[in-house]
């Protein structure tokens, strides 16, 4: 009983070291070429899209989606070579409510067809580097 609450006290005292530990790893495993999966939304009409929260997997060179965090259960590919990004922004009142109030949105095309991507900001960077771009292109706006 001491023990648990030593931790508890402990938990909410000391910084979020491990979230930060894994946002470094993350970043250096992407840089390296590696995969990084986190939840996201992809809404809109195409055939990869879902009304659904997600998984996207990204890497310098592959994008995918899938409904769990198993990598080869029901996995997509999205086609990151055709997807151009119009605009990064916060979320709005008016987004659907599926996507967590403090996400960005990358309002995308891919051929005539619009959608969005929406997942947390510090993960919105390796889906714009799964797509070839180092951040936001001359196109977008990046949200405050």
């Amino acid at each position: 009983m001491i023990e648990f609450l030593i931790d508890m006290v402990g938990g909410l005292l000391a910084p979020d070291f491990a979230g930060k530990r894994r946002a470094r790893a993350q970043a250096r495993a992407f840089a390296e070429g590696g995969e990084v999966l986190f939840e996201a939304c992809v809404l809109g009409d195409r055939p990869y899209c879902s009304p659904v929260m997600v998984f996207l997997a990204a890497s310098r060179t592959a994008l995918h989606v899938s409904p769990t965090e198993v990598k080869t259960l029901a996995r997509r590919v999205l086609p990151a070579e055709h997807i151009e990004i119009r605009q990064i922004r916060r979320r709005a009142r008016s987004d659907p409510r599926i996507i967590r109030s403090f996400w960005n949105i990358a309002e995308c095309r891919d051929g005539s067809f619009d959608f969005v991507v929406a997942c947390a900001p510090e993960h919105m960077r390796y889906f714009i580097g799964s797509l070839g771009m180092e951040g936001p292109g001359p196109n977008t706006r990046a949200a405050d």
